[in-house]
């Protein structure tokens, strides 16, 4: 995984375990940026770090809910992320947060 990737799963990682880490600006930010997303990936990625309202879901239940395998599962959530972190509005939130 690349940085630019890496550091978006790090942030949604910590926001799972920390909601009033994104102040709500970046939060709604976040909330467009996923609709980027198909929906399929945009809910499989919510689910899977449970954020922005979405229960968190084991990567073996999102799998099974969506007939492949967890490690096909795991490369659609990674290959998600690294859409999303390609963005330029992805680039535009690092640089707001920083």
């Amino acid at each position: 995984m690349d940085a630019l990737t890496k550091e978006l799963e790090r942030l949604l990682v910590r926001w799972h375990y920390e909601p009033s880490l994104l102040p709500h600006q970046l939060e709604h930010y976040m909330e467009h940026l996923t609709l980027l997303l198909p929906e399929d990936d945009r809910e499989s990625l919510l689910h899977y770090f449970g954020v922005l309202g979405h229960e968190q879901t084991s990567l073996h239940e999102l799998a099974k809910q969506r007939g492949m395998t967890d490690e096909s599962m795991m490369e659609n959530i990674d290959h998600s992320l690294r859409r999303l972190a390609i963005t330029p509005e992805w680039q535009e939130l690092t640089q707001k947060k920083a």
